[in-house]
């Protein structure tokens, strides 16, 4: 990794600048989080030929069977969950420095959307590369199904936005602001099983919100500890083997076709159930993780290490996906075997050899670009909140439109994104605080969007 200058500094260097009271555990999550994305990605993709042309897939829409494999590896509301503890973190942070928050918003977004940028333009020019030579319709296949997993950045972006607001609220009324979204999010899956059109859609945002909040509550010590705080996982565990054996929801936790219920499209009270289980049982396990962490030099560096460049993983580990299947389906070796065999278990072996021998170099090639955003310093926004709010909710759709298999919406998602990048995060809407940037060991105090900056109190 490298400062803002570009001096090369390693992970030992930024371990030793580590405060003595850091929630350590929050760091490893993040990064393993990240990891479990990527491998879970290669594991259920499916490449199959439709009538000789490449066609994409779930591995679950071939053979649900494998639904319980979600039970491990659905930790996006952990990283939402310790994502709310860096949040609440750096929102103290910059009050007591003075900083603005839309300019906390600004900066947040500009860490996020610069190596999604990178991305963006890499896929822009592909395309336009694939219309020249006559291969646009596989590279927009590719293009979409890099685009994957970036809901995520979608809805991380509106939880971004809104951190001062819900913050500031959740300090002053922790029990008001818990209640109301509880309401809202039974309201809208209310209407969900009413048939009610539209209104379901708006626990894409309480949902995810929801577990932001849960890390609200963990920084701010309001979660209970030690046994009762196993205990309330525990609970929760229990209520989410109820709710998808006894209840309407399926014993699934990620999106596939055919499913009456779908478990986070938008997210669905079971997943919030199985979510909060997760993520009290990372909260319960938090101190001995750190206490190791502290023990363990080299674990603790490869933890710094890992987070370094978490970011580049999740963004790029699909378009080496894709980039390995493009390459086997223009020399003819497109597995043929029925998904979910085990032949075709067999087949994964080799692809996801092959796409970890691509992602890491494209890792080292994109990693200085996520590195310098997170160092760069404080982005200060030329204008008022309103218009901040505006930026975040355009970022937010043309990252979500990225996703869409209608190319005209893909498109249209790729250069909003690089618009945003460009015209507002990084030009005449903002500019980078002289004589404010970070150093390297902000990677550890904090820096990253979803790192944190340090507890409010130590450990319990």
């Amino acid at each position: 990794m490298s400062d803002p200058d570009g001096a090369r500094v390693s992970a030992a260097t930024v371990a030793t600048h580590t405060p003595t009271d850091r929630n350590r555990a929050v760091d490893l999550y993040r990064a393993a989080a990240m990891a479990i994305v990527a491998v879970g990605h290669w594991l259920v993709m499916v490449a199959v030929l439709d009538d000789g042309e490449l066609a994409g897939g779930n591995l679950l829409d071939f053979a649900p069977e494998y639904g319980w494999i979600t039970w491990i590896g659905q930790v996006m509301p952990l990283f939402f969950f310790v994502g709310g503890f860096a949040s609440a973190t750096s929102l103290r942070s910059a009050e007591r420095k003075g900083v603005r928050p839309a300019d906390w918003i600004a900066t947040r977004l500009h860490r996020m959307v610069t190596p999604a940028a990178a991305l963006a333009g890499f896929w822009a020019v592909a395309l336009l590369v694939g219309a020249a030579v006559g291969g646009f319709g596989v590279v927009s296949l590719g293009a979409a199904g890099a685009a994957i997993p970036l809901w995520f950045l979608a809805n991380y972006t509106i939880d971004t936005a809104l951190a001062p607001f819900t913050f500031r609220w959740f300090r002053s009324r922790p029990r008001l602001v818990v209640g109301a979204l509880v309401v809202l999010f039974g309201v809208a899956e209310a209407a969900r099983f009413a048939g009610i059109p539209v209104v379901p859609q708006a626990n894409w945002v309480i949902g995810w919100l929801g577990f932001q909040i849960a890390g609200f509550a963990w920084q701010d010590g309001r979660l209970p500890t030690g046994r009762a705080l196993t205990a309330l996982a525990a609970t929760f565990w229990a209520l989410a083997l109820a709710a998808v054996n006894l209840g309407p929801w399926p014993a699934v936790m990620l999106h596939h076709g055919g499913l009456e219920h779908s478990p986070t499209h938008p997210p669905s009270t079971a997943l919030i159930l199985f979510g909060l289980a997760y993520s009290f049982t990372a909260a319960a396990l938090a101190p001995s993780v750190t206490r190791w962490l502290e023990r363990s030099t080299r674990g603790w560096q490869l933890t710094i290490a890992a987070n370094a460049v978490a970011m580049s993983v999740y963004l790029w580990h699909m378009t080496a996906a894709v980039l390995v299947a493009g390459v086997a389906y223009a020399v003819d070796l497109i597995p043929t075997v029925e998904p979910g065999t085990t032949a075709w278990w067999w087949t994964k072996i080799p692809f996801l050899l092959l796409n970890l021998a691509v992602l890491v170099p494209v890792v080292r090639r994109v990693a200085p670009i996520e590195q310098r955003a997170l160092l760069g310093g404080t982005t200060e926004w030329r204008w008022g909140m309103r218009s901040m709010l505006v930026v975040a909710a355009l970022l937010s759709l043309s990252v979500k439109a990225w996703s869409s298999p209608e190319i005209g919406v893909l498109i249209a998602g790729l250069v909003g994104t690089l618009c945003v990048c460009r015209l507002a995060l990084t030009g005449h809407g903002a500019h980078r605080a002289p004589g404010r940037g970070a150093s390297a060991p902000a990677l550890v105090a904090g820096a990253h969007p979803a790192a944190a900056e340090g507890p409010r109190r130590r450990l319990r």
